[in-house]
């Protein structure tokens, strides 16, 4: 096993240069551990990928933007996106992978953007990432949040280091542990600016009986170091790393709240997955129970979080999965200032909250104001108590695959600052898909967003996709 030191790889200084040379050199040092005489040819991949939306109002419709790797802003309309990937097997059941796209939105800050830019190794226990990578899409993206509250693809990808488990080490023929550790950069405009993301998972899976498979995974996040206008720059040695590693409190006594709670802005769930293998379909059962403090991992904010059923028949071939999810956040351990107020993807120091570029990593419901000017009083996470009932379907009519969508959400505002009167949404979004073969593939949209405290917004959405 070859070790490579993390401080070869990421330093404090986060400039657009030494993020060029720390990829180079990491990208040198995998060569070294793993290069060996390639087994296969080389295979290169490209897409070309253009989209636009005509919509009734200068917004448009929910599902149209969220959890598309920001792909389209929230008044975007038109989105052009191309990609490639270069493959390079260097022995059996191993290979490097190098990918990148970029795309162009517009009514955004920046208009022109990479979306994805990394570099990707893996064999048959380990996988790694140096970059920004865009997470995997289960159940085709017909969930709320990717079955993951704090890191939905709502965001642009963030570009970092990731370790992980290429498939969950098989201890016994019943039991497997997965795992994953991650460092990730905040390199955008922000109240707190280069602040990091610490990121780290554990999980044990239980195959009880041949049809029946349990899950228990426990998520970890931080932010944790950069620059702070009101308080400096915060801790981001090798023993505030693991402060933040063990959710440990500070030992800066004049940071309020970093010597109170742990070092850094905590952010965690617990999953709870359940699978049932039937003869004519597959069931799954999941709990996500979100944390952000000591209140939330002795659950007493339950019964916050997402509770979702997923059915997949497999004999019928015009229907591929439904998803039905119910996620509330309203709880939030109650409003009592001792051990409530949890506030969920807010934070007293890290004020631009649990965001990139102005949008939410995790949960899309939750609303965040761009126009809200940050200082050591104010938030821009305006809306974190909804309720929502969320149903996805998706299947395929020969070489047409389609996929609806619909949302009703309640959103209560702020413990602090909540919304009255009430807002209540209804987002619905369908879409098809033809697959023309070597013409590629033509995609049409159409959404419909429902609210009591606007108008209402209808969109449609035309795609075409060319790979090669």
């Amino acid at each position: 096993m070859c070790i490579v030191p993390i401080h070869l790889l990421f330093g404090n200084d986060s400039s657009q240069k030494n993020r060029w040379i720390m990829g180079k050199r990491f990208l040198f040092l995998l060569l070294i551990c793993f290069g060996s005489q390639s087994y296969a040819q080389i295979t290169t991949k490209g897409a070309v990928d253009l989209s636009g939306v005509f919509s009734s109002d200068a917004a448009i419709p929910f599902w149209m933007h969220a959890n598309s790797n920001y792909r389209f802003g929230s008044f975007s309309n038109v989105a052009p996106m191309v990609e490639g990937s270069l493959r390079w097997p260097t022995g059996q059941n191993a290979a490097f992978t190098i990918g990148a796209s970029a795309y162009y939105r517009d009514d955004v800050p920046d208009e022109f953007q990479a979306r994805e830019l990394y570099v990707d190794f893996s064999n048959q226990w380990l996988h790694i990432v140096l970059g920004s990578q865009a997470p995997s899409l289960p159940y085709d993206g017909l969930t709320t949040s990717r079955k993951n509250f704090l890191w939905s693809g709502n965001a642009r990808p963030l570009p970092g280091l990731l370790l992980e488990a290429k498939e969950p080490l098989k201890i016994t023929n019943g039991f497997a542990i997965d795992w994953g550790i991650g460092h990730y950069q905040l390199g955008d405009d922000r109240y707190v600016a280069d602040a990091l993301i610490h990121y780290k998972r554990i999980a044990l899976i239980f195959r009880v009986a041949e049809r029946h498979k349990i899950k228990g995974q426990l998520q970890h996040m931080a932010q944790w170091g950069g620059t702070s206008p009101q308080f400096g720059a915060l801790p981001s040695d090798f023993e505030a790393f693991i402060d933040v590693f063990f959710a440990s409190r500070g030992a800066d006594e004049t940071i309020p709240g970093e010597a109170v709670n742990a070092l850094g802005n905590h952010l965690g769930t617990f999953l709870f997955d359940y699978t049932y293998t039937a003869e004519r379909s597959i069931w799954n059962f999941y709990h996500e129970h979100p944390f952000e403090d000591g209140s939330g991992f002795r659950w007493a904010n339950f019964p916050d979080g997402v509770w979702g059923l997923a059915y997949q028949p497999l004999q019928l071939p015009w229907l591929d999965t439904i998803v039905y999810e119910y996620v509330d956040t309203s709880d939030q351990s109650g409003n009592d200032s001792g051990a409530g107020f949890d506030g969920y993807f807010g934070n007293s120091i890290y004020r631009s909250g649990w965001t990139h570029e102005g949008q939410i990593i995790g949960f899309p419901f939750i609303g965040f104001d761009r126009s809200v000017v940050l200082n050591e009083d104010t938030s821009p996470i305006v809306n974190n108590r909804v309720r929502v009932h969320h149903l996805g379907v998706s299947g395929a009519l020969g070489p047409i695959r389609w996929k609806f969508k619909t949302s009703y959400n309640i959103n209560l505002g702020t413990y602090r600052q909540p919304f009255v009167p009430t807002q209540k949404n209804l987002y619905n979004y369908a879409e098809g898909a033809w697959d023309s073969g070597s013409f590629g593939i033509f995609r049409v949209g159409v959404g419909a967003d429902l609210r009591n405290s606007g108008d209402e917004v209808i969109g449609v959405l035309g795609g075409y996709r060319y790979s090669f």
